[in-house]
């Protein structure tokens, strides 16, 4: 694909709206990384190799595609929508992570137009030098990236097979690939198989659970499983709003003061020392 254009600006039809303040913390909330924002408010982003931009519009979220590109809003309803979802529910630092996702697409992935390019598939990243690799500032994570790549690649199925398995399984299925422990193996279910039973617990979570429910110096195990019990089926979506919460510092601690002004204690009117 080479010279391209837009569309023109069309409603996205979604389950639930996405608010311009959702539509952010989606976008840019540390689980995914190839989206950017302009003065406008107009998110540009990649995935898969779906090209698509997104803003808040006067009657709720719109998009617009690569003209001659018919997949776009269907590609966009899967990406945002979870049907129903929410009525169940009534260290990297971010920028480093986009610097690193971005030079992978950038240096292994092909090219989409535009100047944008789709993330390296499996095969591309199996076959990648130590040159390569470093040059996308992945440091130690490029051995597990490759080792990973290649384990998939011998596997075609993969994908298929996992999602068959049973939640418990497909976690324990994830960590045995290189470099991936049981916060990413939570992540990958929750994102990448829809399984909104997971609760990933990052150091944000952590945070999140110490201030809302006083869980202070819990091990993330045990506070993953307090997660999967109390909130239940919809336990990743819990897990979003409270990680959404400590990262806008909105979360107060059961134990801390609370904001009713004290009065003064007035001053005593008895005689005064000789």
């Amino acid at each position: 694909m080479e010279a391209w254009a837009w569309t023109a600006w069309r409603p996205l039809r979604l389950a639930d709206p996405v608010p311009a303040r959702t539509l952010r913390e989606q976008l840019d909330g540390g689980q995914a990384f190839r989206w950017n924002v302009d003065d406008a408010g107009v998110w540009t982003g990649v995935f898969g190799t779906t090209v698509a931009g997104l803003r808040s519009g006067p009657a709720g979220l719109e998009w617009r595609g690569v003209v001659g590109v018919a997949s776009t809003e269907a590609a966009l309803q899967t990406y945002l929508d979870a049907p129903g979802a929410q009525a169940q529910l009534v260290n990297k630092r971010i920028l480093q992570i986009r610097q690193m996702v971005a030079q992978l697409a950038t240096s292994l992935g092909e090219p989409l137009g535009g100047g944008q390019h789709a993330l390296p598939t499996w095969a591309q990243l199996a076959a990648a030098t130590d040159g390569q690799l470093k040059a996308c500032a992945l440091g130690y994570r490029a051995a597990f990236l490759r080792g990973t790549a290649r384990r998939l690649q011998a596997r075609p199925r993969w994908a298929d097979e996992f999602q068959a398995l049973s939640t418990a399984d497909l976690l324990t299925e994830l960590q045995s690939l290189p470099g991936v422990g049981p916060k990413v193996a939570a992540c990958v279910a929750l994102f990448g198989f829809g399984r909104l039973e997971c609760f990933p617990v990052d150091t944000w979570v952590v945070q999140a659970l110490a201030a809302a429910y006083g869980f202070r110096g819990w091990a993330p195990v045990r506070l993953e499983e307090f997660g999967r019990a109390h909130f239940g089926p919809a336990a990743g979506l819990a897990q979003q709003y409270l990680f959404a919460a400590a990262r806008a510092g909105a979360l107060l601690s059961p134990y801390a003061p609370t904001d009713v002004a004290v009065k003064p204690r007035p001053k005593s009117r008895g005689r005064a020392r000789r």
